[in-house]
């Protein structure tokens, strides 16, 4: 039940700014070392990891989790400016859609389109995953911009 209670009561202004400024650096350091990861087929000494670990279909997540880390930093930002208080359910709104919005990108390892909304079940489930993240996201920034100007 505290838990419940814990996302239904307002966060203070740092507190909340804390929260997605952690959440974006912890966002920033994986994707920098998924970097490193994606580097290790290029090596002469890493070519048998080719197959293994493209290292391309890596790149569109990677950049993705560093713009996601960088946006939350701006949404801790547009808090404390505004000295907005935000619900423990935005925080974590914001906090998990910008976790989880590269993982289409990262299914293509896999061979899963999770861009299509068809297929088989896997697909059809890594694709709303993808379209929960981003309405998470679309809605987290709307929350917040109306909240702040008011």
């Amino acid at each position: 039940m505290s838990e419940v209670m814990t996302l239904l009561q307002a966060f203070p202004p740092a507190e909340a700014a804390r929260t997605l400024v952690l959440a974006g650096g912890a966002a920033v350091l994986f994707s920098s070392v998924l970097g490193f990861v994606m580097l290790v087929p290029l090596q002469p000494w890493g070519k048998a990891l080719r197959a293994w670990l493209p290292h391309k279909a890596l790149g569109p997540a990677h950049l993705d989790w560093i713009m996601l880390g960088l946006m939350l930093g701006l949404a801790a930002a547009v808090v404390l400016l505004t000295e907005t208080s935000a619900p423990g359910w935005w925080v974590m709104l914001m906090v998990a859609g910008a976790w989880l919005n590269p993982l289409p990108y990262a299914f293509r390892i896999f061979g899963v389109n999770a861009f299509v909304l068809a297929g088989p079940i896997h697909q059809k489930a890594a694709a709303t995953l993808g379209l929960m993240s981003s309405a998470a996201l679309v809605a987290g920034w709307t929350w917040l911009l109306l909240a702040a100007g008011r």
